[in-house]
């Protein structure tokens, strides 16, 4: 286990070349339809794209601001002058004008920008953990598929061979060897085994639609996990080592701590309200009249305007919106302060956990592996009981119980061996496609991917 960080380059290299799409439904093939389909992480994207704009928005506020502007209207009027009606045609008055604007000195504009490079940060190592997710949803769907298809294949073994004791118990009660209870005692397990493998059946589906609801489309056969896949403890071998890498690298910890920052230029934006602002402008505009003609007055007006102006405004009172917006802003601060110590708290309980159980799961393997070895042998020594009147029909039932729950008992062993590991190096900040590309090495619909040969040996009841 390579303690890599996450990073956001590998990420946009990532979806820059997807990965080659494989000829069979293995786990790199899942991963890459999720990473075109899912609708989890597709929003994720979007909104990484819409967080990306905060930075130009933010710099908006310090860059010039040109506005133009026309108008025209057209009117009549009548004047009165000594008693006398004189109706004075209007016209048109029409102009235009143009404006820029420059932001001088004005402390919010600019925490306004440093606030947004802080939230484009935050959005890249957000979407970094959406990444991560996604790789463990994946896995996590695909190995759950593979668990629900070996219960099934054990389920219909489990069947089979109660079946055959069920009927050999018939055959016995009918030549007077066994009593009637025994052939119930048989029926009932077979019964069972029947309601077992009818819910492994149901399973194996609903694992198929958890992989449709992240790929958008049913999985065609899985590739199987190769039975000699290595059981290792994770490397290195000391969990602080792990707990260090993880609040270092855990992307959960570093978007709360992005949040912390944002939070903080917050503060200083709605605390700058109470600064002056300065900003300079030059306009220039045109105005033409209509003439004015009666028997007392004739005229015809146009004028060009330039102006240039420094505008200072300093706020004295705003009916107290700006201190109250600065304590609204100061108590969302220490809102993500305590959701920061918060996740560094979890993310070192988390890693110390999956560290922990990861190595009890290795332990595990091979404790179910000896098991189930030895719930083969005691089988056969049952077996042999039974031929010669020493074991009822009860102990064999039960023997073969117990060789069926611990051939399930291991291969449970080795996936939540697989989906643990890869949440731990999930809280080490480390998890990565790469981890994918490993894991499937030991997938194939070829080679040695068959259940225990301790299956096999109980088909002959």
């Amino acid at each position: 286990m390579a303690l890599k960080p996450f990073t956001t380059t590998l990420l946009v290299s990532l979806l820059a070349s997807p990965l080659v799409m494989a000829e069979k439904a293995d786990l790199l093939t899942i991963y890459q339809q999720a990473l075109e389909s899912d609708a989890q992480f597709a929003a994720a994207r979007q909104q990484f794209n819409a967080s990306q704009e905060a930075d130009d928005q933010g710099l908006a506020g310090l860059l010039p601001q040109v506005n133009l502007s026309a108008s025209t209207s057209n009117s009549q009027s009548v004047q009165l002058q000594n008693g006398i009606s004189n109706r004075t045609s209007g016209g048109n008055t029409h102009g235009w004008s143009a404006s820029l604007e420059q932001p001088v000195f004005q402390l919010q504009s600019w925490f306004t920008y440093t606030k947004s490079k802080k939230e484009v940060s935050q959005a890249e190592k957000q979407l970094s953990l959406e990444a991560q997710s996604l790789i463990l949803r994946v896995a996590e769907a695909y190995f759950n598929a593979l668990r629900a298809e070996d219960s099934l294949e054990t389920a219909k073994a489990r069947e089979t061979a109660f079946k055959r004791q069920y009927e050999q118990a018939q055959q016995r009660f009918e030549v007077g060897l066994i009593a009637k209870t025994d052939v119930l005692e048989a029926k009932a397990v077979y019964d069972n085994a029947r309601v077992t493998r009818i819910t492994a059946e149901n399973d194996v589906e609903v694992s198929y639609e958890a992989i449709r609801t992240i790929t958008n489309q049913l999985p065609g056969n899985l590739g199987k996990l190769d039975k000699n896949m290595p059981v290792k403890a994770p490397t290195p071998a000391k969990i602080e080592s792990w707990v260090k890498t993880a609040l270092k690298n855990n992307l959960a910890v570093q978007v709360a701590n992005e949040s912390v920052k944002v939070a903080e230029e917050e503060v200083k934006r709605q605390k700058s309200g109470h600064a002056p602002t300065v900003s300079a402008k030059a306009e220039y505009g045109h105005r033409a009249q209509p003439s004015t003609r009666s028997v007392f007055t004739d005229s015809n007006g146009k004028s060009n305007t330039t102006t240039y102006s420094l505008n200072f405004n300093f706020p004295i009172y705003s009916g107290g919106l700006t201190s109250s917006r600065s304590r609204a802003a100061s108590s969302l601060l220490s809102k993500a302060m305590h959701d920061k110590d918060f996740q560094v708290r979890t993310t070192y309980q988390q890693t110390r956990n999956f560290f922990n159980t990861v190595n009890s799961d290795v332990q595990r393997v091979d404790a179910r592996w000896q098991s189930t070895v030895s719930s083969a042998s005691a089988l056969e020594a049952t077996e042999s009981g039974y031929e010669v009147g020493t074991r009822n029909i009860i102990d064999v039932l039960e023997a073969q119980s117990n060789l069926y729950n611990s051939q399930q008992d291991y291969l449970n062993a080795r996936y939540d061996f697989i989906i643990n590991t890869l949440k731990l190096k999930q809280q080490a900040g480390t998890l990565s496609p790469d981890d994918l590309t490993e894991l499937n090495k030991w997938i194939s619909k070829a080679g040695n991917t068959e259940l225990l040969p301790a299956i096999k040996d109980s088909e002959r009841l």
